[in-house]
């Protein structure tokens, strides 16, 4: 291959590299929504390798449509390995936002 060749090369290699888009680091937690089967109601769950330490904060939480929300996790409830995946988990009690009352809008 000749210097020409190679130059050539190397500039195609340039120009199809910039043209790629960088690439976004996925998050390394994520949390979701999950039933309470003692108390009935809902957690939040966060999946992840230290989802222990979010008690307090306020994170983005994932519903099954993939629309984001964000939560405050008051408390930590339990932590451990998921059954299927052997990942990391966390259940956390989080803070329940204030609902609009429904009855004052309705007309008699």
């Amino acid at each position: 291959m000749s210097e020409e060749q190679e130059y050539e090369q190397a500039e195609r290699e340039a120009i199809q590299s910039e043209a790629k888009e960088p690439v976004k680091d996925k998050p390394k937690h994520r949390a979701t929504y999950a039933r309470d089967n003692r108390n009935g109601g809902y957690l939040i769950r966060v999946a992840g390798p230290y989802p222990e330490k979010f008690a307090g904060r306020q994170v983005p939480v994932t519903t099954r449509s993939g629309k984001e929300h964000l939560e405050t996790l008051s408390r930590l409830i339990w932590t451990g390995n998921d059954k299927e995946t052997s990942d990391r988990v966390a259940l956390y009690a989080f803070v329940a936002k204030p609902r609009a009352d429904e009855t004052e809008e309705l007309a008699f």
